[in-house]
C-alpha cells in the first residue's frame, strides 16, 4: 500500500507541476500580442538563421516542432510534403527543404544562415562578425548550449531564442529563469524537469545502487542531470556508481567512444540495481548490444532522453521533452519577438507534460514487476 500510494503522488506531483499547451506562454510580461503575422513595413521577408551545437535527434524534433507552431499561428502557410522530411531528415536537410521553398510570405529560413559547431567549416568569428556588421538577420534559432554560449555571449543586437539547452542558467546563458539579462537573448527553460524525472524512476525502482555513465566536464553534468541526481541521493540514501568516459569530437572518434561506452556499461551491470542512462552522444542501433549486460544481469534501464531510447533498448522514461508544445511555445515567442518585442521582456518558463513510456519486451527481459498502479497511466507502450 505504501508503495501504491508513494507512485501515485509522484504522478500527482509530475501532473501538478505541468502547464499544458501554451498556457504559460499567455502569461508573458508582454501582454499577448493579437495583431495578425505580417512581412516587415517595406514588404519584405523577416530573416531567419539556425546555429546548433552538434547533430542531435533532439534538435531535429525541437526545429520541426517549431516550424509546425509557426504554421499553427499563421506565419507559415504552405508546408505540403514537409512531413517527410521532417520525419525522416537531420536538421541540415529540414533547413535546406525549408529555405529553398515558399513557405512563408512573412518569414525566410536563410539558406546560407545554418550553422552547426561540429562542422569543420564553421567558423566562429565569421558567424559573430555576419551578426555584430553585416547584421542580415532578424533572428537566430539556437539549439544547445554550447551554439547557445556561443552566441548570446556576443556583442551584437541580433535575437537570439535558445532551445534544448538543459539549463539555460547553469551554462551561463542567461542570468536567470525571470531575467535573460541581454534584451536580445531569451532561452526556454524547465529547470525541474530532471529533477521530476529522476524522482520518477526512484519512486518507481526503489534503487539502492544507481549507475551512471557521463563525461566528466562541466557541460556534461549539466545535461546528465548529475546535479539533480546528486540531490536525490542525499534526500533518499542511494549511492551512485559513475564511470567517465570522453564523448566523441568527430566520426573518427565513435569506435574508441563505444568501447569506453560498453567497457562501462559492463562494470555497472556487476555493480549496481538499476542504471540511468545519460544524455550523450548514443546511435539508437546501438543500443541492445550496449544494453546486453543490463539483460543478462536484470538491471532496469531508465532512458533520460526519452521515447527513442526506449523504443530501442531502454526499459523505460518520464519523458519531460514535450517538443510539440515546445515549439508552441516557441512559435509564440517568435511571433512576438517578430512584431516588436524584445526576447528579455517574454516568458521563459514553460514546463513539459511528463509522459511515460515503456518497453515491453525489455520488462519481460529483465523479469520486471511493474505496479498495476503504473500501468494505468502509462502513455505508450513498445
Amino acid at each position: 500500500m505504501k508503495r501504491l500510494i508513494g507512485i501515485i503522488l509522484v504522478l500527482v506531483i509530475l501532473i501538478g507541476l505541468t502547464v499544458p499547451g501554451l498556457t504559460m506562454g499567455a502569461q508573458q510580461t508582454n501582454d499577448t500580442i493579437t495583431d495578425k503575422p505580417a512581412a516587415r513595413a517595406d514588404g519584405s521577408k523577416w530573416q531567419i538563421g539556425y546555429c546548433e551545437s552538434e547533430s542531435f535527434i533532439t534538435y531535429n524534433h525541437t526545429l520541426v516542432a517549431i516550424v509546425k507552431g509557426l504554421e499553427e499561428i499563421g506565419w507559415i502557410t504552405d508546408l505540403e510534403g514537409f512531413e517527410q522530411v521532417a520525419g525522416n531528415a537531420d536538421s541540415r536537410a529540414i533547413w535546406n527543404w525549408l529555405a529553398s521553398r515558399e513557405v512563408s510570405p512573412y518569414i525566410e529560413f536563410v539558406d546560407n544562415a545554418y550553422y552547426n559547431l561540429r562542422d569543420p567549416e564553421f567558423e566562429q568569428d565569421a558567424v559573430i562578425n555576419r551578426l555584430n556588421n553585416v547584421k542580415d538577420l532578424d533572428l537566430m534559432l539556437v539549439m544547445g548550449a554550447a551554439a547557445g554560449n556561443v552566441l548570446s555571449n556576443t556583442d551584437h543586437n541580433t535575437n537570439i531564442l535558445v532551445f534544448a539547452a538543459s539549463n539555460a542558467v547553469r551554462s551561463r546563458i542567461i542570468d536567470s529563469v525571470e531575467d535573460s539579462g541581454k534584451d536580445n537573448v531569451w532561452a526556454h527553460m524547465d529547470e525541474k524537469r530532471f529533477e521530476r524525472q529522476t524522482r520518477a524512476f526512484y519512486d518507481i525502482v526503489k534503487f539502492k545502487k544507481l549507475g551512471i555513465v557521463y563525461e566528466d566536464s562541466e557541460n556534461a553534468r549539466i545535461y546528465s542531470a548529475v546535479n539533480e541526481l546528486e540531490s536525490l541521493a542525499r534526500e533518499k540514501g542511494f549511492e551512485i556508481v559513475r564511470y567517465h568516459v570522453t564523448e566523441p569530437r568527430s566520426a573518427a572518434e565513435y569506435p574508441r567512444y563505444y568501447q569506453e561506452v560498453q567497457t562501462a556499461y559492463n562494470k555497472l551491470a556487476r555493480e549496481v540495481d538499476a542504471v540511468y542512462i545519460t544524455i550523450a552522444s548514443l546511435e539508437s542501433n546501438k543500443l541492445p548490444q550496449l544494453f546486453q549486460p543490463f539483460y543478462d544481469n536484470k538491471i532496469p534501464v531508465f532512458s533520460q532522453l526519452g521515447n527513442i531510447e526506449v523504443k530501442s533498448g531502454a526499459m523505460m522514461t518520464v519523458s519531460v521533452m514535450d517538443e510539440e508544445n515546445i515549439g508552441r511555445f516557441g512559435a509564440d515567442t517568435i511571433s512576438k519577438c517578430l512584431q516588436g518585442a524584445k526576447p528579455r521582456d517574454l516568458q521563459q518558463s514553460f514546463q513539459s507534460a511528463p509522459k511515460i513510456t515503456l518497453n515491453a519486451e525489455v520488462v519481460k527481459k529483465l523479469d520486471f514487476k511493474l505496479p498495476f498502479e503504473l500501468l494505468i497511466v502509462v502513455d505508450e507502450v513498445y
